[in-house]
């Protein structure tokens, strides 16, 4: 199976690569390399250690043009090498994606397919802040999506999306989810714009387990309230039933601020996510906090912070803070230089911390 999606999407890059005659090809390389100090990787309660890693990661892409054709195919890699493999598994990552675009005069429609492997202590501590296993996770997703201009001001979505996720470790538990929905835009003005969105979804373990059907509805809005300042916000209805019967309200907020030097932002969100650790919906919630500044012409600091929290047996509150120091070398070359601190509480108690510095460089071509 992981071959046949390796190979579906691979004959979908050389099919757009055999169509781009008489189109605009723009191609892009992006490599780097990177060591890490790791403490504590587990966020386990009492620290066992650290690791060292090396990484080297490589990524390309290309786009291919037309009057009413648009395509994209991009393929990378990322290599890592732990000094202890028994906190922190030496792995391999590879990642392959393809979008096809065509448009219409009112209308556009485009399909893409993804493949990405990650290690689930990222994933799952970033995205929903639980502590799980050292293990491998992999996503396939086929999709499409439809846009058509009903009037002048008036815009309709459909998409469909068919996710499988799948982890190398029999403590999670994988899972495939068809998520449908649709969007109603209307622009008030060129700078303020409100939506309805209903969509549904149904998960399905990959092994035993019971099948879950969410539905739900949302109401938003997108806006510039200034030529500095943006906002986003939006408020629903979810419903899971199935493996497991929840019924809560959604949520969400976005406010940035773009300046000449200064950039920030606030987000917050309430909503219904799967996860690998029961194979269902649970509950989640997430604020992030991130400021940039561009202290000379070459030298940019980001600063970040993050907390994360979901519901289930195996539940927590994760929190993220990341400092980052990116330097510009040359018109290809750059330097990068971080530090994060991460924090985990379970739900029956249980804490961990752990932190990470590390030192990289970067290559970067790009002609898009």
């Amino acid at each position: 199976m992981k071959v046949k999606s390796a190979n579906t999407l691979l004959c979908a890059g050389a099919l757009m690569c055999a169509s781009s005659t008489g189109a605009l090809a723009q191609h892009s390389v992006r490599i780097l390399t990177e060591v890490e100090r790791i403490e504590n990787p587990g966020l386990l309660s009492v620290n066992l250690g650290g690791a060292t890693v090396l990484r080297a990661a490589a990524e390309y892409s290309y786009v291919s043009s037309s009057d009413r054709i648009r395509s994209r195919f991009s393929a990378g890699a990322v290599l890592e090498r732990s000094s202890n493999t028994l906190l922190l598994a030496s792995r391999n990552y590879p990642s392959l994606g393809y979008t096809w675009a065509y448009n219409w005069p009112t209308a556009n429609l485009e399909l893409r397919a993804n493949l990405a492997e990650a290690a689930t202590r990222n994933t799952q501590f970033e995205e929903l802040g639980l502590v799980t296993v050292d293990a491998r996770e992999r996503t396939v997703v086929t999709g499409a999506q439809w846009n058509k201009d009903l009037t002048e001001r008036t815009q309709l979505r459909l998409d469909v999306a068919n996710n499988r996720v799948s982890y190398d470790s029999a403590v999670l538990a994988g899972y495939r989810e068809l998520e449908m929905t649709s969007r109603l835009s209307w622009a008030q003005s060129e700078r303020t714009t409100y939506y309805f969105e209903p969509g549904y979804a149904r998960l399905t373990p990959l092994g035993a387990g019971a099948e879950s059907n969410l539905t739900r509805w949302a109401v938003g809005t997108r806006g510039e309230l200034s030529p500095n300042w943006a906002l986003g916000a939006f408020a629903g209805q979810a419903r899971a039933s199935g493996a497991a019967s929840i019924r809560t309200a959604l949520g969400g907020l976005q406010l940035t601020y773009t300046g000449s030097q200064l950039t920030s932002g606030i987000e917050w969100s309430r909503d219904l996510q799967p996860v690998g650790t029961a194979a269902s919906y649970v509950r989640t919630e997430a604020l992030g906090l991130v400021m940039g500044y561009q202290l000379t012409q070459s030298a940019r600091i980001s600063a970040s912070t993050t907390r994360s929290r979901s519901g289930g047996v195996a539940g927590g509150v994760g929190h993220l803070t990341r400092l980052t120091l990116e330097n510009e070398l040359s018109e290809r070359w750059s330097s990068t230089l971080g530090v994060e601190d991460r924090k985990f509480r379970g739900v029956t108690g249980t804490t961990g911390r752990g932190w990470a510095i590390r030192a990289g460089l970067i290559y970067l071509y790009s002609e898009l």
